[in-house]
Order: structure tokens, then sequence, then C-alpha cells
């Protein structure tokens, strides 16, 4: 995330006499700024990606206009406020979008840099310090608008950065997922589940984004139960119990334990939502709050998605029933203040499962006889 307009101001040692510095220079510029500007685009123009941006007359000419604003109107006049900020953060996004090399960029913020330097020298060779102070302020005023705008390029590659490994997390907990005869919705209703009751708590958003992203690999540890066990339509009998519950460890090995936060949030949903509120559950037999409060808010979610539905060892639960279930279960299974918030957002709920529902043409089979949950 970029650092707020203040923060960089801060660091470059930007005050009111570097603001004033710049003021005075900028009658100087205006004279020369086309040339600066033919200075800046000739750097740009040398780039492989130059077509893209050069591709019109039109194009061109916008972009000069917009540069020649920018940085008369804020740079040069000391203007650094939340408008400045925008507007140098919209310049990066829009020299990204048309493909403009990082590199090439920031080196045409140096031409630019030194065109300025050198006017400053060649105008205001006093003597008495002054030609250093106004030079001290170009510096800072450039570094702050390339800076502002390269931010913009890092935030849209950690954006993608995101994205594709928000891909590969999906991906991998899929293939958790379809060997249990799931189809991959189960993932997505139960991480807005998720996201619905972290903010229902009052949880930032930042926290419930999080927690949507990281809740699909909670079971991602059923890749190593063999399928004789996972598909098997029926009771379990011991032995299968005990492999069964080694998922979440499973799981806890095959997630790395990194500093990201959204990288440990998914590990520990997948080695605590089969923990228990009352100390009972599995692997661990944490207690209450011993339990992270996303292992908690994954358990209650997942469990009522998977009652809702048709599973290999079960039929689909009507609603009535799986709530029913939810309150009989507090205090023992699950956090109970989690249960009466999760009750609370009920039409959030059914919205949810209403757009992901499931598309089958009739009652997926399951085991007769075999009516309750799996708690393993």
């Amino acid at each position: 995330m970029s650092m707020k307009l203040d923060q960089w101001i801060s660091l470059l040692r930007i005050d009111a006499s570097t603001v004033a510095t710049l003021r005075e220079f900028a009658p100087m510029v205006e004279p020369h700024m086309d040339r600066i500007l033919d200075t800046f685009y000739a750097h740009l123009a040398a780039g492989e990606e130059a077509p893209r941006l050069f591709g019109s007359t039109d194009m061109i000419r916008h972009a000069r206009a917009a540069q020649r604003h920018h940085w008369m109107t804020y740079v040069l006049a000391g203007r650094f406020d939340q408008s400045y900020f925008d507007a140098a953060r919209a310049i990066g996004r829009s020299h990204n979008r048309v493909g403009v090399d990082l590199m090439m960029f920031t080196g045409a913020y140096s031409v630019v840099q030194n065109e300025l330097t050198g006017l400053a020298c060649g105008l205001c060779c006093d003597g008495r310090g002054g030609t250093l102070r106004l030079i001290q302020a170009i510096n800072q005023a450039v570094f702050l608008d390339m800076g502002l705008a390269v931010s913009a390029y890092y935030d849209i590659f950690v954006g993608a950065l995101e994205d594709m490994s928000n891909e590969l997390n999906f991906s991998l907990a899929r293939a958790g997922e379809f060997r249990d005869n799931e189809t991959g919705l189960h993932l997505i209703r139960m991480s807005r589940m998720c996201h619905a009751l972290a903010l229902a708590i009052g949880r930032d958003a930042k926290w419930a984004q999080m927690i949507l992203v990281a809740s699909p690999l909670h079971d991602v540890g059923k890749i190593g139960i063999p399928d004789s066990i996972l598909l098997k339509p029926g009771t379990l009998d011991e032995e299968e119990r005990e492999t069964m519950r080694r998922h979440p460890v499973i799981g806890g090995s095959i997630i790395p334990d990194h500093s990201a936060e959204v990288i440990g949030m998914a590990r520990r949903i997948s080695l605590t939502h089969h923990e228990r509120w009352d100390g009972t559950g599995y692997p661990t037999g944490l207690k209450g709050e011993e339990i992270p409060l996303e292992g908690r808010i994954a358990a209650i979610c997942d469990v009522y998605d998977a009652l809702l539905s048709a599973r290999p060892y079960k039929a689909a639960w009507e609603k009535d029933r799986v709530t029913a279930y939810l309150r009989d279960n507090a205090g023992r299974h699950f956090d109970p203040a989690l249960v009466s918030a999760f009750l609370s957002i009920q039409d959030d709920i059914d919205d949810i499962q209403r757009l992901f529902a499931e598309e089958t043409g009739g009652p997926r089979p399951h085991a007769p006889g075999v009516d309750g949950p799996r708690t393993y």
C-alpha cells in the first residue's frame, strides 16, 4: 500500500520554505516548459512501448497538456494537497496502462530534473546560496512527484501478484474440494459467509478481505487423505476417523509458515477449523478463545454450508434444521457469540446461498441411514 502524502512530504523534508522557493521559480520555468516537455517525451519515445504512447497525435497532445498542467499547477506551484496526490498517482497509472516501462518512466523524470537544475543554474546564479536552495527544492519536488507516480506502478504490480496468488490459492483449495466430491461452490459460499460474519462482528474491511481470501484453504489437507476414506458413503471406522482427522495438520504443512498476514491466517484456519469451543475438537484440543477468531468463524460457516449440501455420506438438510443445529451447539462446538452474530445476518447468508447455489439435476447420492454431519 502506498505511503500517504504527508509521509512523503515528511520523508523529503518539504516545508514552507521549499514551497516558497518553488513558487518564485515557477514563472521562470513557464517560457521553457515546452522544451522540457520535448525532452521528457523524447526519452519516453526511445522505449519499445513508444508506439502505444505515441500512437496518435491526439494522444500525445493530450498527454503533453496534462503533464504541463500537472507540473505548473501542482509541482512547481508547491501545491502538495490531496488533489495533487490523486493527479500524480493518476499519471503513474496512465503511463503504466499504455505500457511505459518503469525504468524509462523514472529515467524521463531524471531528464526533467537535469533540465530544471540547468535552468536554475543559468537563471539564478546569485552567489548567495539561493541557487543551492533552489536546486534542493527542485530535487525535493521532482522526487516527490516521481515517487507518487511510481508508487502507482508498484501498487498495480502488487495487485497483480495478489490476484495471481489468490487464484493459485483457490486452485489449490479446489483440488482438496474436488477430492471430497465438491464443485468448488462450497468454497465460494463458505468464504463469502466468513467475510460477511467478520464484518458483522466489527472487524475492519482489510481483515474481512483476508478471511475471504484465506478461508478457502481450510480443507486443503484433504489432498493427503485416501479416496477410500474421503469418499466413503457411510460411517467411518475408528482407524479411518483418525486418518481423516490428520487433514488439518496436513493442511498446516502444505501452507507455509510465512510472515504474510493472509498466508498466516490461511494456515491458522486450516489448523483450527475443527477445534471446538468446549475443547473437545482436534488436532490440539484448543478451548474457547484459545482458538483463533478466524478458525472459529470458519468452523461455523463450513459446517453451515456442509449441512445444507448433499454429500456422499448424507442428504442435504433443510435450513431450519441447520440453524437449530447451530443454536444447539453454541457453547459446545461453536463460539456462542459468533453463532448469534451469524444468525443475525441470515438475509446476507441466504443471498450468498442463492447466488452460488449448486446446479444439479437432482439430489446427490448419499449413504442410506447416514444423516448427521461428520465432525471429522
